[in-house]
């Protein structure tokens, strides 16, 4: 059913099917907001520390020349992760631990393209870092904007889960097809796709988050919306890479 709220900031009335409205005071959802975030960055942060380790150690470059196989493991062991991750997500301690691992994981699985981009800079003559900081100040504003929206707006996002979970196996198909064709058309149609597929999970997420999850899941919370936070940064570094690249993959 859709939720309910007298106004941006009076109290959050939520009717979730199969469950009993939750009632929140303005005070008591700033509050939950404030707690879901920080452990999202948090989380956030534990990616960071992993792309850095990969980067340091010679991992990431290792992954890069690994192979398709060696890849798709790797990526098979991060969904696996994934799905750990929400078996403990109200757990207490325990989801702090796996979220911390995860995150660690996660800048392991994604440290592969940050290396890519550190070396394009280099051979553009740019500081290190550059691509790497544009597409993390795009995301930031990305994703801010949209979950402030998603927050303050009265419209339901619920119609999207049908479309999110056609336009996941829509980019996964894609994605599979874009190991053959390295055309820079394709390679962008793609990442703008996946863009726009994760703004869509950014509303949908965020909106069921705050208005659905009880105050003691800010940690179940935050790892909902680290996910998105992560894969649209990929996305957007992907075409910040393209355009940087002027043509090259």
């Amino acid at each position: 059913m859709p939720f309910q709220r007298q106004t941006a900031y009076s109290d959050a009335r939520i009717q979730v099917p199969g469950a009993s409205p939750i009632v929140r005071t303005t005070a008591a959802q700033v509050s939950f907001v404030r707690r879901v975030y920080a452990w999202m960055f948090a989380g956030v942060l534990a990616t960071v520390m992993g792309v850095a380790i990969a980067v340091k150690s010679g991992l990431a470059e290792d992954l890069l020349r690994a192979g398709l196989v060696a890849n798709i493991l790797l990526l098979v062991v991060w969904m696996g992760g994934a799905y750990g991750l929400q078996k403990v997500r109200n757990v207490p301690t325990w989801n702090v631990v796996a979220f911390a691992a995860y995150g660690l994981l996660t800048g392991i699985v994604i440290s592969g393209i940050v290396y890519v981009a550190i070396l394009m800079a280099k051979v553009n003559g740019a500081a290190p870092g550059t691509y790497v900081l544009q597409a993390s100040g795009l995301t930031l504003v990305t994703f801010g904007g949209l979950s402030a929206y998603a927050f303050f707006t009265k419209r339901d996002f619920s119609f999207l889960r049908g479309l999110l979970v056609a336009g996941t196996f829509a980019l996964l198909g894609a994605l599979v097809i874009g190991f053959f064709v390295h055309a820079t058309a394709y390679q962008m149609i793609i990442s703008c796709f996946g863009v726009l597929l994760f703004a869509g999970y950014t509303l949908y997420d965020t909106q069921k988050v705050l208005k659905t999850f009880p105050d003691g899941e800010h940690v179940a919370g935050a790892m909902t919306l680290f996910l998105d936070f992560v894969l649209m940064f990929v996305y957007i570094l992907r075409i910040v890479l393209l355009v940087a690249g002027g043509g090259r993959r």
